[in-house]
């Protein structure tokens, strides 16, 4: 049970600390693939879906300000799973559901648009209460042509010509 505790965390410290133009729409299945029951296939979307995807992404999970670390944040990542020492069956039980469940409800939000509250609300069940980096880059840079090496349409791009499997968390072309 440690064990499966310490894979769904490590899941969703993944997703909370990409920065940047590291974050992505497409993160959010790497912590839903974690469970069964909310298990996705991400595949290659059209181009135009993958924009509509990252301009709302863009709209609405990205902050101007950085939240301020709490004083009783676990810093040191060596100690963020400290707890599950302390924890018996029935705890560990009970933080393995806490887990799935928060994971479940970011992935069923049939309602609204995703936003940087419900990945708050992701984050919040992890021990060590570290802020995410919302930010991300001018919109002109996220969604727009300019750069080459980054930005939105650039990576939609890099992968139109993909002859097979696509690994949507690494820019393409992607291999057979």
């Amino acid at each position: 049970m440690i064990n499966r505790i310490k894979e769904l965390r490590k899941a969703m410290r993944y997703h909370r600390n990409q920065i940047g133009d590291d974050r992505c729409w497409v993160d959010d299945y790497k912590v839903w693939n974690t469970l069964p029951e909310t298990k996705q296939v991400l595949r290659l979307p059209t181009y135009d879906e993958g924009m509509r995807q990252c301009r709302a992404f863009h709209k609405y999970r990205n902050s101007a300000s950085m939240e301020e670390t709490p004083a009783d944040a676990i810093l040191d990542p060596a100690n963020w799973d400290d707890d599950l020492a302390k924890m018996n069956a029935e705890d560990l039980r009970s933080e393995l559901s806490k887990l799935e469940n928060a994971i479940y409800q970011h992935c069923n939000i049939f309602y609204k648009v995703r936003t940087l509250e419900d990945d708050k609300e992701l984050y919040a069940v992890l021990p060590e209460k570290i802020p995410a980096d919302f930010r991300l880059p001018c919109e002109e840079d996220f969604l727009g042509t300019k750069r080459t090496d980054a930005g939105c349409p650039q990576f939609w791009k890099s992968h139109q010509n993909c002859p097979g499997e696509h690994d949507l968390h690494q820019w393409g072309p992607c291999k057979k």
